[in-house]
């Protein structure tokens, strides 16, 4: 097949969640024998969605990264930029219907010639991802335009009010095919109308081999943190992920266990810039985007993972942190108990409970048999069920039944 997934960032920028699973599925299907091109921005981070002189840009618009094609299309910064002030200055004000276009078109990025490129490539399969960005929006547009088939992976936070707009509703339910990353996240959509036949569920997963050489023993000596407690957090530090919450359990264990290091790896906020200065160097490792081996390094040297977020339509860093046998923290929010079991390969606490956060995080630093329980399940479900081994067929299969239904 000729497929292309449309992506809002991608390599050689740091990749968020949603753009994580598109490489690792480009990956997996070009190593099946299809002909895989990912579609993005020519902005490597969203500042450059409606800012051309602070933004950062790719230095190719083509190139081939693991077997994959990669085209880039220059982002129409003036739109996305137009439409965020506009709804920044009137708000509510604007007439509902109009509203919503405005919201959808501020998230950015905005390509250029995106149809032109879907009626000169000719592909077979148009695959995108994920809410709320314009992206969404936009290729359906095209293909609507042109009759061509496509499919979307939402992966919907139903708590977020962006991923609420009517526009990015329609267009799942006019997709060719849908596909869940969870029971949670179907039922959703089913409440919301989208047909239950167009809907796939399907996990998401891991390249396991990949994993094969970490080491936390190199990461721990880089950085002075042997002997240490490391309690790891990976994303986006905001409130909404819960690093907000993180950092003040951290400020409460610290009086409690001395030892005790958070790793935080990601892009920091204004409000984790602000937060942060309550703790000393002893006690926080702040870290940016890194490369994937030392992610997997600080993977496998942490005691345990903890991100308790409540806006995450699955959240592939749960999965990672098991591949290294850790155990794992998440809110009871969304999809993340149906993805953690817990008291089994994990444990779940109330989102925004700094408290509850904190005496969990210590019952785990002080149980290392537990720890080490907990850690292998979660190995053994993460080369059982979340493995793209046995998972990226499933997605193929999705594709040729949509360019069969199309020909």
């Amino acid at each position: 097949m000729k497929i292309c997934h449309i992506v809002p960032i991608y390599l050689p920028g740091a990749l968020p969640g949603c753009s994580s699973y598109i490489r690792d599925v480009s990956k997996n299907l070009a190593g099946r024998g299809h002909s895989l091109t990912v579609l993005t921005a020519d902005a490597i981070t969203g500042r450059g969605w409606v800012d051309p002189l602070f933004g950062k840009y790719a230095s190719r618009m083509e190139e081939v990264i693991d077997g994959v094609n990669v085209r880039r299309l220059k982002t129409r910064w003036q739109i996305t930029s137009t439409m965020y002030l506009l709804k920044k200055m009137t708000g509510s004000l604007l007439p509902s219907s109009f509203r919503s276009t405005v919201s959808l078109l501020s998230a950015g990025p905005y390509l250029s010639n995106l149809k032109k490129e879907f009626q000169k490539q000719k592909y077979e399969v148009i695959h995108v991802t994920a809410f709320p960005f314009t992206l969404c929006w936009q290729v359906w547009n095209a293909c609507y335009s042109l009759k061509k088939p496509f499919v979307c992976t939402p992966l919907i936070h139903f708590e977020d009010p962006l991923h609420q707009n009517p526009r990015l509703w329609k267009v799942l339910k006019e997709a060719s095919a849908v596909i869940a990353c969870s029971n949670y996240e179907r039922e959703g959509m089913v409440n919301m109308g989208v047909p239950p036949s167009k809907i796939h569920l399907i996990p998401m997963g891991i390249n396991v081999d990949d994993w094969e050489n970490h080491s936390g023993k190199r990461f721990r000596e880089k950085y002075r943190l042997v002997g240490k407690k490391l309690v790891l957090f990976v994303g986006t530090k905001n409130y909404n992920k819960g690093a907000i919450s993180l950092l003040e359990a951290i400020e409460i264990i610290r009086g409690k266990m001395e030892d005790v290091t958070l790793v935080s790896l990601g892009l920091p906020t204004e409000e984790w810039k602000n937060r942060r200065i309550a703790l000393s160097k002893t006690h926080l490792l702040d870290l940016g985007y890194v490369s994937e081996e030392e992610k997997r390094d600080a993977f496998d040297a942490c005691d345990l993972f903890v991100m308790p977020s409540r806006y995450d339509s699955f959240g592939i860093v749960y999965l990672e942190a098991w591949r290294c046998g850790k155990p794992v923290i998440g809110a009871r929010m969304g999809a993340i108990p149906e993805v953690i079991q817990e008291g089994e390969d994990g444990l779940l606490v109330q989102f925004g409970d700094v408290d509850q956060l904190a005496s969990t995080i210590l019952h785990l630093l002080k149980s290392p048999d537990l720890c080490r329980r907990m850690g292998e399940k979660g190995k053994r479900k993460v080369e059982a069920r979340y493995n793209w081994r046995q998972n990226i067929g499933k997605i193929e299969e999705v594709f040729e039944g949509v360019k069969t239904e199309w020909r």
